[in-house]
């Protein structure tokens, strides 16, 4: 397992051999969760910093209408809720729940910190993972404060494109997960780029997309 943490970003920079000797010094556990098991709720208090080293968990909330959004998708090995292990309000934001059987890395907060002290790349690593968590929950929830699908989509094309300088964009995802992402039902999705695509805002071909009118495509985002 300690090989698989060399690809972990709270593991970037260290050797196999270098990660077996922290963990000689600390107590960790693993745990396995059954495909759908709720790993954690939403609003439960961080207690330990867990990382998926086998399968895949999703952050998902459930908003007023009742709809479930995912937030991320965690694939291994990553960590979960990183950015919350410390705070005032150190809750999960979401809840996390196993996309397929999945193999947690648990390790207790006082453990964390133990690790921290022993290795300076480990809290370097860290707090360049916390950085990013920060600026990617800030940019989701941008993209979530759109109303309308077709700001959803301008958002989402555009920073494909980065921020519009490419062309053309392949989506990375199909529509049906694009639809589950976005927290709208796939035929809804489907109709709103037709309807772009109609207006001649954006040329779409499987997931293939050309930005035609990009002035158009930044309007809707207004």
């Amino acid at each position: 397992m300690n090989k698989l943490l060399t690809n972990c970003p709270l593991f970037k920079g260290l050797e196999a051999k270098e990660i077996d000797e922290i963990f000689n010094e600390i107590f960790s556990k693993v745990r396995i969760y059954n495909k759908g098991y709720i790993i954690a709720y939403q609003d439960e208090e961080v207690k330990n910093f867990m990382i998926v080293v086998e399968g895949t968990a999703r952050g998902e909330m459930v908003d007023f209408s009742g709809k479930t959004v995912i937030i991320e998708e965690i694939v291994s090995p990553r960590s979960l809720a990183p950015a919350f292990m410390f705070g005032a309000r150190n809750i999960y934001p979401v809840n996390i729940v196993s996309q397929t059987d999945t193999k947690i890395l648990q390790i207790q907060k006082s453990e964390f910190i133990k690790m921290m002290q022993l290795n300076e790349k480990l809290l370097v690593n860290y707090l360049n993972n916390v950085s990013g968590r920060a600026q990617f929950l800030t940019q989701k929830l941008k993209f979530l404060s759109f109303n309308s699908i077709k700001g959803k989509l301008a958002y989402y094309i555009l920073n494909l494109a980065k921020k519009g300088e490419l062309k053309y964009v392949v989506l990375p995802v199909s529509q049906a997960k694009l639809a589950e992402l976005f927290g709208v039902t796939r035929p809804s999705l489907g109709r709103a780029l037709r309807e772009m695509h109609n207006d001649g805002i954006i040329e779409v071909k499987a997931k293939d997309v050309k930005i035609v009118d990009k002035r158009a495509l930044v309007e809707l985002l207004k």
